[in-house]
């Protein structure tokens, strides 16, 4: 019988060993799944527009009021705060800011949210309290760069990044 006690004891041990690992790696803060893994970049629109298509003007009737870019996101659980990277065709980071997760704005369902940003000629990006009505433009010439919208979303426990799949051109010239 003592042969058979060390036995459960053993598989005991496995057994707790087995059920603690998730909790010890849940604990290091390296999912990139987050809580719920409802992380999704829904859309990346912009409030300028050529043939239906987003644009990023540079400038707009020679003056540089900046061209809003709205992100549409998923995510459940609280959100810290939103790291948004512009990049240029080679995958360099030519515009980045961090975006405080009480500045989201509400999507149109539960768990979606809605984050406008005004990005200039510089590179500077600025977030803004609304969405800005979109405006058809006609561009001037063939784009002098294309960038895209790239996400991380950071909680607490754990960062997840989301690669978007459109490529806005950026126009030196625009009017309306």
């Amino acid at each position: 019988m003592g042969g058979s006690g060390a036995k459960v004891n053993r598989m005991k041990k496995v057994i707790l060993a087995a059920l603690a690992t998730p909790v010890v790696l849940a604990s290091c803060g390296t999912a990139l799944g987050g809580s719920d893994g409802s992380e999704k970049l829904l859309s990346v629109t912009t409030s300028h527009t050529s043939a239906g298509a987003p644009v990023l003007c540079n400038a707009v009737g020679g003056v540089d009021s900046g061209t809003q870019i709205v992100i549409g996101l998923a995510a459940g659980g609280t959100i810290q705060n939103v790291r948004v990277n512009l990049k240029d065709e080679a995958g360099k980071i030519v515009s980045t800011t961090d975006v405080a997760g009480n500045y989201l704005l509400k999507g149109d369902k539960d768990g979606e949210y809605k984050l406008p940003l005004t990005r200039r000629s510089t590179g500077a990006l600025t977030v803004n309290s609304a969405v800005n009505t979109v405006a058809a433009v006609t561009v001037g010439g063939a784009p002098i760069q294309t960038l895209k919208t790239d996400i991380v979303i950071n909680r607490t426990r754990s960062a997840v990044p989301l690669a978007s799949t459109v490529a806005l051109p950026v126009y030196a010239t625009c009017t309306l």
